[in-house]
């Protein structure tokens, strides 16, 4: 199931519709907005980012909404539950709702719900913002990003090499797995540990394996420590980035102007 959302990843980043822009321009917008998002004091400007990426992922971009929605799905829980343990755990000041359980007098704060949902409204643009970029953008043309941005060699070759052994590791996984579930591997607890010890150290090994076959490899082609990457990806147009950074000042100042806002008291509560 991993591999198969890994290859249709994969997949959608070199087939949207958005494959084409620029990738320069989409790590700048994303980069931007990211940093927008994280030092916001507004609930409203992260919420604006997030719609804006949700928007543009699965309506310019096309990307499958049952794939894009399954991934995003988990962060909104997290955010929820975020939610209701700050209101908790911040009780301070104006006291909104209480429940008595057991005899012990639970209250949530307006003050710990309002930083909740700011939390919450971070994490939804900042998550909205990757996925954006995941999405239409290939890893292939990312690295070439990277390199221009002149990350350190060393670092760029290991996350290279990383990328591309994910997809060889997880085809080795299925594979041992499946073997084990024909043979009733997983037939009982007692059996399940026995066969994930055995997924584990085979898996270790094969791990092994294919980095001493790689290695050997790439010397008998003539590798010295340094990966060559050809081509090069050109800078995106002046007017393009300036709409980013003019909508970006936008949100900066409009988290300025709304940073006391109480969506709580919009709410009615």
């Amino acid at each position: 199931m991993i591999y198969l959302l890994q290859n249709s990843i994969d997949n959608i980043a070199h087939t949207n519709r958005l494959r084409y822009i620029n990738p320069k321009l989409k790590v700048i917008f994303v980069i931007l907005s990211l940093i927008v998002c994280v030092f916001s004091q507004s609930v409203i400007v992260p919420l604006i980012i997030a719609t804006t990426m949700i928007i543009l992922t699965l309506f310019i971009a096309k990307v499958p909404p049952k794939i894009y929605l399954g991934l995003l799905s988990a962060p909104i829980v997290f955010g929820i539950i975020t939610v209701i343990m700050m209101g908790f755990i911040y009780g301070n000041g104006d006291i909104i709702y209480s429940l008595n359980i057991l005899g012990f007098k639970i209250g949530f704060s307006r003050y710990g719900i309002n930083m909740g949902l700011l939390v919450f409204s971070r994490m939804l643009g900042g998550v909205s913002s990757t996925l954006f970029l995941i999405f239409t953008t290939p890893m292939t043309e990312l690295f070439y990003v990277l390199k221009d941005l002149k990350i350190p060699d060393i670092l760029l070759e290991l996350t290279m090499m990383v990328y591309r052994y994910i997809f060889v590791l997880l085809d080795e996984l299925i594979r041992i797995e499946n073997a084990q579930k024909t043979r009733l591997g997983y037939k009982d607890l007692k059996t399940t540990y026995k066969s994930l010890c055995i997924l584990a150290s085979s898996l270790f090994i094969r791990t092994w394996e294919k980095g001493e076959t790689l290695f050997i490899t790439m010397s008998a082609r003539g590798y010295n420590g340094e990966f060559r990457m050809f081509g090069n990806i050109e800078n995106p147009k002046l007017k393009y980035v300036l709409l980013i950074l003019l909508f970006e000042l936008f949100l900066v100042g409009l988290s300025i102007i709304t940073a006391h806002f109480d969506i709580l008291k919009l709410l009615g509560v």
